[in-house]
This record gives C-alpha cells, sequence and structure tokens, in this order.
C-alpha cells in the first residue's frame, strides 16, 4: 500500500447521509423525482449507536440510492431514516450558516427536473446561473431539504448523477489545509459576487455580496465539493451536532485501509471523533467495514469506509 493511500486517504465519495423520519419515502421521492433508483436497505432492528457517538441502542435504518451509474461508481444518498430516537430540529436554510448546505445534481434538462420537483412538492428560490454553472437552480424538498441541479445536456434523458455538494465555511483557507490532508485537490478558487443563486438578495434585491470559494474533487471521481466563505454578510455559526439532526449530516468517502489511515494521520497531529470500529451493514451485501469518523473545522464529520479501490472495477 502507497503512503499516499495512507497519509491522504480519500478516493473517492462513498455517500452522503439524509437524516429523516421515514426512509422509503425519501427514497421514492429520489427515485420518482430524480430518476434515481434504491439499490439496498438495512435491517430494521436496533443497533449499538456508539459508532456514531450514542452511548445507548438505536433504531436506524439506512436506505442506499444511487444514479443510473450504479453502485460501483455512483456516490449514494444514504436515506438515513432515525425511528428512536426521532430526529430533531429543522434542516438549515440559512445559507451563510456554517455546515452542508446543498446536495446537487447534474440533469439532462433543468426545466423538466424543476417541473417534475415541483409537482412533488419542491419550492424554487433561484433558477438561472451560479458562479459554477450557466444553468443552476435550487430548491428546497418538501422536508426543507436544499437540493440544486446542474444543466448538462450531454445526458441521456435519464441519466440525472450526483454531482456537488455546496458546504459553507467559516476560514476557507482553514478548511482546504483539513481537505488536503484527506486527499482533496482544488479544482479551482474564485470570487463570489452575487448571492442569488442560493436564494439570498441583498436590501436593494440585486444579491451583490462579497464570498471565495474553491470546487475540489477527489482523484477516482468527479463529484465535487464546493465550499463557499461568506465574508460579507460574514459566515457564522456550525454544523449539525447530532447524527440524527434533520437534513444532510455527514458525507463519507471510500479509503483503502481505514486503521493505517488513522493511525498514520493520528501521528500527524489529526484529531478524530472516535476511534475505527467494524460495523456490519445488516440486511445488504456488503461485507463489514472498518470504518470512522473526523470532522472538517465546522463541525461537518466525514466517515472513512474501507473499501479499496478493487471494489470499483
Amino acid at each position: 500500500m502507497s503512503d499516499v493511500s495512507i497519509g491522504r486517504p480519500a478516493r473517492r465519495f462513498l455517500h452522503i447521509c439524509y437524516c429523516c423520519s421515514d426512509d422509503t419515502e425519501v427514497a421514492t421521492f429520489f427515485v420518482e423525482g430524480l430518476k434515481m433508483r434504491s439499490a439496498m436497505r438495512t435491517t430494521d432492528e436496533y443497533s449499538p449507536g456508539a459508532i456514531l457517538g450514542i452511548d445507548h441502542d438505536v433504531r436506524s435504518v439506512a436506505n442506499f440510492v444511487y444514479d443510473r451509474r450504479g453502485p460501483r461508481i455512483s456516490p449514494a444518498i444514504e436515506v438515513q431514516g432515525w425511528y428512536d430516537p426521532a430526529p430533531v430540529g429543522e434542516p438549515s436554510r440559512d445559507p451563510f450558516e456554517a455546515g452542508i448546505k446543498a446536495l446537487g445534481f447534474a440533469v439532462p434538462s433543468a426545466d423538466e427536473a424543476i417541473e417534475r420537483l415541483t409537482a412533488m412538492g419542491c419550492t424554487v428560490v433561484a433558477d438561472g446561473s451560479s458562479p459554477f454553472d450557466a444553468r443552476h437552480a435550487t430548491l428546497v424538498d418538501p422536508r426543507q431539504v436544499t437540493l440544486e441541479v446542474v444543466e448538462d445536456a450531454t445526458l441521456g434523458a435519464d441519466d440525472t448523477q450526483m454531482h456537488h455538494l455546496r458546504v459553507t465555511v467559516g476560514n476557507l483557507d482553514e478548511a482546504l489545509e483539513f481537505y488536503d490532508m484527506l486527499g482533496f485537490d482544488v479544482v479551482e478558487r474564485g470570487h463570489v459576487t452575487d448571492s442569488r443563486f442560493v436564494g439570498h438578495r441583498s436590501d436593494d434585491g440585486d444579491g451583490e455580496i462579497d464570498g471565495d470559494f474553491a470546487r475540489l474533487r477527489l482523484p477516482d471521481e468527479p463529484f465535487e465539493l464546493r465550499l463557499i466563505q461568506w465574508n460579507s454578510p460574514a459566515g457564522h455559526g456550525r454544523h449539525y451536532a447530532e447524527p440524527y439532526h434533520a437534513g444532510i449530516y455527514r458525507a463519507a468517502v471510500g479509503v483503502d485501509d481505514t486503521r493505517a489511515s488513522y493511525e498514520r494521520l493520528s501521528a500527524d497531529g489529526a484529531v478524530f471523533d472516535r476511534p475505527p470500529a467494524e460495523v456490519e451493514l445488516s440486511g445488504t451485501p456488503v461485507p463489514d467495514l472498518w470504518i470512522t469518523f473526523i470532522s472538517d473545522p465546522n463541525g461537518i464529520p466525514f466517515e472513512f469506509v474501507q473499501r479499496p479501490r478493487a471494489a470499483f472495477k
């Protein structure tokens, strides 16, 4: 195993965790609204909550939804239904509050996607362009989670793809040091002067604002992490503290060796949320996995999941 695969271990996104009170309902929403497919669901039973920092057994179901490329290529939405304890709080719709702000999808036609999603109860908060995309729309789903669609005319009619995760950070340079340690590379850095693409308008209605962004990617796939530091108005706050907070809570990345990466990064000064543990995804064909968690400077948990590159061939 190479030194790079241990020291900058993340190779690809595996899943984005969407916490909710009904995993079947939310999975159906993504299947019908964004033409994804539900591939597997864990067994509905109580299990230890320790790996998530919970000191008692919990009842939670993970329903994994992929785009049409399937599990060997597409990252998943891990629709996590929380039944005991029930989800707490409301998804943050404040674009300036630190944390995960939106999950983005590439679609062949933004107009068609918007029509489908609004018919299913979504609300459009922005439709136009963004600093990143020529055609970009931001919507709020029926559970108040923010979704974004980016038009890509090269896609086939049913070929919606997982595209990006938008994150607000308090300090962009500090965040980039953390993500470089994980294995992310910077694709682009730039300046934000218009916030209308996130649904915000200044007092005079023109969306004028000041911010800085960075687009990041992992080496094995194009799914992007989009970091924004808002300067005026200034960003504030931290990401959700509870693992069962409603909304998009955490992200998982694939690594070659969870325990070796934990030891190496810890020796270099990284502080993990908890030591590695072996976890069973009961009811799925996935073998037992070694995982651990580490949080970025804004409190966003990233899960290391031991899934070597050979698993994606």
